[in-house]
């Protein structure tokens, strides 16, 4: 039996000029593995004794020396420094602004007037097909719930083809950021940017130039209620990095919170002593106040249910409050009407204008109101009753 063995051969096939002192550093630039022709791309060659800040340089392809699709011809005696037999020389493509690059290749100068480079691949950089983010409430998508006074784990990811496989993906990062007040570039910022410097790239997902990538971010309750983006980063091997990015609405969150006790001291007068009662917006969006009282039930007309005496209820006018001022000390029953309003047994809405939190290291967001009780005559013992806070948005937040 005859067999037959087939070879394929690329030849590279130049003529030098006669008496020409040049030496032709030469080879071929395959196309990048996602179809990019490396034609028009730029290749450098240096002297790595010397340093890449002295370097010749070529286009590759029909626009370069070579004239032919693919080739760089480079003379290594136009480097400053010149070149000799022996010499190991460096190449490699580098970026012309669209992050296509390759891998550093040597040779070794030889007598002759040319020498032939083992190929180069020109690089693909990382491809993110999809980026997606949301919280653990996944309906309705793209809206993320924020938790009052907490943190909120939000999950952005990835997915990535990588050409030259997955192993070439050495690190991924993600920026979370409001896509009004903030920017990619932008500090962090409770209210408006948080970043993931070291996000899980899994490369157990999908074939082998396939992985995904997750970037969690554990997002305060105060963060912004705006569009929000989430950028991933991928970089391979050779630095080249490729972004995604996906937006999601961050709702607003109506929070407060009080004290979950108060004790009104009675001494001198039918007139308590004034009581002080913080409310700590808990929210991202400025707030006012609705207030409501009630001894045994909502709307049973009571601000207090007491122990003893002739009389065991205090009706819920009896007790009033004030949002801006104080008027600490004793008081006359006169001072007492005209400085407080009434408590109400249906929620009645007050202006109060609590911005949100604003400040990382310290809760600001904090106002105090103020609080008496008239006690009818014939009361005695304990009294408790129950004071309703709510939160509505405040026009113009």
């Amino acid at each position: 039996m005859i067999k037959k063995i087939s070879l394929n051969l690329a030849i590279i096939l130049f003529i030098l000029p006669l008496g020409s002192a040049a030496h032709y550093i030469v080879g071929i630039v395959e196309n990048a593995k996602d179809g990019t022709s490396a034609n028009g791309q730029s290749i450098v060659l240096w002297n790595p004794a010397v340093g890449i800040q002295e370097n010749v340089s070529d286009i590759i392809g029909p626009a370069g020396n070579s004239r032919t699709n693919n080739i760089y011809m480079i003379d290594c005696e136009l480097l400053p420094s010149g070149c000799n037999v022996t010499n190991t020389l460096s190449l490699k493509v580098i970026n012309n602004g669209d992050n296509y690059i390759s891998q550093e290749k040597n040779v070794s100068v030889g007598g002759f007037g040319y020498d032939i480079v083992e190929n180069i691949t020109l690089n693909s950089p990382p491809n993110i097909t999809l980026v997606n983010v949301d919280d653990s409430i996944t309906s309705p998508q793209n809206e993320i719930d924020l938790i009052p006074a907490e943190t909120k784990e939000v999950i952005c990811s990835a997915i990535i083809y990588e050409y030259e496989g997955e192993e070439s993906l050495i690190n991924a990062t993600g920026r979370f950021f409001d896509n009004v007040q903030s920017n990619y570039d932008s500090l962090e910022d409770n209210n408006e940017h948080y970043r993931n410097n070291s996000c899980l790239i899994d490369k157990n997902y999908g074939g082998v130039n396939e992985a995904a990538v997750y970037c969690s971010f554990y997002i305060w309750y105060y963060s912004n209620s705006e569009n929000w983006n989430c950028t991933i980063e991928v970089t391979d091997n050779l630095s080249i990095s490729s972004r995604g990015s996906d937006l999601s609405f961050i709702n607003p969150l109506l929070a407060l919170g009080v004290e979950s006790v108060v004790t009104f001291n009675l001494t001198k007068s039918d007139i308590t002593d004034e009581a002080i009662l913080d409310v700590t917006n808990y929210g991202n969006v400025k707030i006012n106040l609705s207030l409501s009282g009630y001894a045994f039930e909502q709307n049973d007309g009571l601000a207090m249910n007491c122990s003893e005496g002739e009389i065991r209820n205090i009706p819920v006018e009896n007790e009033k409050y004030n949002l801006t001022n104080s008027n600490s000390g004793d008081i006359t029953f006169e001072e007492f009407m005209i400085s407080y309003k009434n408590l109400t047994s249906y929620p009645a809405v007050n202006k109060f204008n609590l911005e949100y939190r604003k400040d990382d290291l310290l809760n600001e967001a904090t106002k105090s109101t103020y609080w008496r009780i008239h006690v009818p005559d014939g009361i005695t013992g304990n009294c408790q009753g129950n004071i309703v806070f709510g939160a509505v948005r405040a026009p113009g937040d």
